[in-house]
Formats: C-alpha cells, structure tokens, sequence
C-alpha cells in the first residue's frame, strides 16, 4: 500500500512539474509592445502633437493679465497681455523675465528658460485630463514634455540676455499666483 501511495504521489508531482514547464518566448528589448500590444509613452511625441492646439485653447481662452491677475487666478488661468520687462534674472536655474504690468503692482514673472517649474500649463488645458493618460507618472511626464515644448518653441527662439531690461513683452500663457507672486509660463511671446 505505501509503495502505491508512493508511486501515486510520485507520478502526480511529475505531471504538475510537467505542466509548469512551458515554451519561453524571448523578447527583444523594445520590441515588447510586438508581443503585448501595448506601446510604451512618449511623453515628446504627445506634447509635440498637442502643441498647436494647447496654444490655440490658451488664446481663445486667454483673459486680460491685469484684471485676472487683481482678481485672483486659482488654480491656473489663460493670460496675455503686455508688460514692461525690468530684469532678465538668471540667478538660478529657473531663468525668468522680471515684468511689470500695468494696474497690478505685485511680483509678476515669465518663466524663460533653464528649468521650467510647475504644472500650470498642463493644468490650465483642456484638451487632455488625468484621465487621457494610464497613471500619474505619465501625466507627470506630460506636463514637463509641455514645459519642454515652451522652451523650444517659444523662449530659445528669442535668445534672451539681459538686454531685454526696459523692452515690452507681449504674451499670452498660463498663470498661477502662490505666495504672493504671480508665474506665467508663456505659450506665445514677443520682445519689442
């Protein structure tokens, strides 16, 4: 009986190890989505296709600086207007035009190289939400693709220096406003 007992037993481990083994497909590297069906994000090629219609939205969104600015701007708002640039600071990383607008007297900057801060552009949007996207890290890499998109698109173009002190900028961005000081991250710009 214990010699049954254990040829039973031996012979269902057998078919279970059996089982368990498999063909291993092996699969190049980034080649993956061939085999899965799902494409990895690009963050780039997302901000790049959105672009022409974020800066569209935002001028047809945009409301006047001064009155949106005086009245406050919650979580982000469409701005353009004009202003008179009084220092282009690069003290940090986080280059930014220092301006001054006409009928608000706080801190007002224009994100202008560098490194660009904040999610206000991407929050400011409506064309795509947190639900367009898989997770928060691809919605994260979105709005800097979009900051990326400023950089190149917008401020390079203009190659600032610090000649641009007593210049007027014209612009249309969004704006977010946070202890007292306003940031626009422009999506459309011009130095006269």
């Amino acid at each position: 009986m214990k010699k049954k007992l254990v040829i039973m037993i031996t012979a269902v481990m057998m078919t279970v190890s059996m089982t368990a083994c498999g063909i291993v497909t092996v699969v190049p590297i980034g080649q993956e989505s061939s085999f899965t069906g799902k494409q990895e994000f690009d963050s780039s090629a997302e901000s790049s296709n959105d672009w022409t219609a974020v800066v569209d939205e935002m001028k047809a969104n945009a409301a006047d600086a001064a009155t949106a600015i005086g009245s406050g701007l919650g979580e982000g708002t469409a701005v353009s207007g004009t202003a008179t640039i009084k220092e282009f600071n690069t003290d940090t990383p986080k280059h930014y035009l220092l301006v001054e607008i006409d009928g608000y007297d706080g801190e007002v900057q224009i994100q202008a190289g560098g490194v660009y801060s904040g999610t206000t552009l991407r929050d400011t949007q409506t064309l795509k939400g947190f639900q367009d996207f898989t997770n928060q890290t691809e919605w994260s890499q979105y709005a800097k693709a979009l900051n990326k998109e400023v950089d190149a698109q917008v401020v390079a173009p203009l190659a600032i220096d610090a000649g641009v002190a007593g210049k007027t900028v014209t612009f249309v961005g969004a704006a977010s406003e946070s202890a007292g000081k306003v940031v626009i991250t422009p999506v459309e710009m011009t130095i006269e």
